[in-house]
């Protein structure tokens, strides 16, 4: 029986989409896509359309208050286990990769019971609480962002992000008007939304064309203007990255492959819960090394609209490269399942 990999990927898009990423990379190593499994859950199955892999919906726990909650709903965790198991049973897996969320504590478990090497993916500056514990029990933990913390420092490999390389910089073209792109993130951000709404209502917003990202759990805006146009939800990143010339958005994982693509960005980290220490420390990072601006208030927002503007218009702003992950981590997997 062949070999196989088995990913675990759940939630937003920053989670989903690079295992999608990684997919496409084996398909071109020559990987069958029967022999690749995926644990999603339904947020995220959403973002696997198109695949021929094997896909398995689970109903997986995630914790609001910390280890306490994963202790308090053990058995909750343990159904789960058992169901995916006995999913995976004879399935000959070799190799289980996560990228990490609430899920990851399960795919650690599942490699033990499967006696498969495991393999973590962190995307942010900050590794949550999930690969935190689940690192214990890798062999490695590619890491996006150079200095990773709250991991251990033993397990990690820079190997720079997973992004979508079906779209490169030669792709992106300058328009006459610049366009602005805002994003919430894949489920949207209620905070964006506001700020898009109250730029709406400035002179500033006249010399911009405007791409707002709702999400979909979020209500349309009323805006009656030419010049903006609302989405819901996107499906093909390429297209919106294809059309906008600065990107509001929020500071997760994803960021980088906007960074990757030389598109500036104003950052708007998210503040609260267990994605604010990732958030800010993205941010921070990122403006470090120069590929966009974080934005803590409205002023600050039009600021650095205004000086992105102008320094785009001047051709001042060329992003530096940043090395991708894409190859490394698929070969790493190709050699493991041949």
């Amino acid at each position: 029986m062949n070999k196989k990999v088995c990913f675990f990927c759940v939630g937003t898009g920053g989670h989903v989409l690079p295992v999608k990423n990684l997919i496409i990379e084996l398909e071109n190593l020559g990987v069958n896509p029967k022999e690749i499994y995926i644990i999603s859950d339904s947020r995220g199955v959403q973002y696997l359309e198109n695949l021929n892999a094997n896909i398995y919906i689970t109903d997986a726990y995630m914790s609001k208050n910390g280890i306490l909650g994963y202790i308090l709903n053990f058995p909750k965790i343990i159904k789960s286990i058992y169901e995916i198991k006995k999913y995976l049973k004879n399935q000959n897996i070799t190799v289980v990769f996560t990228t990490g969320a609430y899920i990851a504590p399960t795919a650690a478990v599942i490699s033990l019971l499967l006696n498969a090497k495991f393999l973590i993916q962190e995307q942010n500056v900050y590794a949550g609480l999930g690969n935190k514990i689940s690192a214990i029990f890798a062999e490695a933990v590619f890491s996006s962002f150079e200095d990773t913390k709250n991991i251990s420092k033993k397990k990690l490999i820079y190997t720079g992000p997973i992004v979508n390389t079906t779209l490169t910089r030669s792709d992106i073209v300058l328009l006459e008007k610049q366009t602005i792109g805002f994003m919430g993130g894949s489920q949207g951000s209620k905070q964006i939304n506001r700020y898009v709404d109250k730029f709406m209502e400035t002179e500033h917003h006249l010399s911009f064309n405007i791409v707002h990202v709702i999400g979909k759990n979020n209500n349309k805006l009323d805006i009656k203007s030419k010049n903006y146009r609302s989405i819901d939800f996107i499906e093909e990143m390429d297209d919106f990255y294809k059309d906008i010339d600065i990107l509001v958005g929020r500071a997760g994982g994803g960021s980088l492959e906007a960074a990757y693509l030389g598109i500036p960005q104003i950052l708007i980290p998210y503040k609260h819960g267990t994605t604010s220490s990732h958030q800010v420390l993205n941010a921070k990072y990122l403006e470090e090394k120069g590929f966009g601006f974080t934005a803590n208030s409205f002023e600050e927002l039009i600021t650095n609209i205004k000086n992105i503007a102008e320094d785009i218009k001047n051709i001042e702003f060329n992003l530096e490269n940043i090395p991708i992950g894409n190859l490394t981590i698929s070969k790493e997997l190709y050699e493991q399942i041949n």
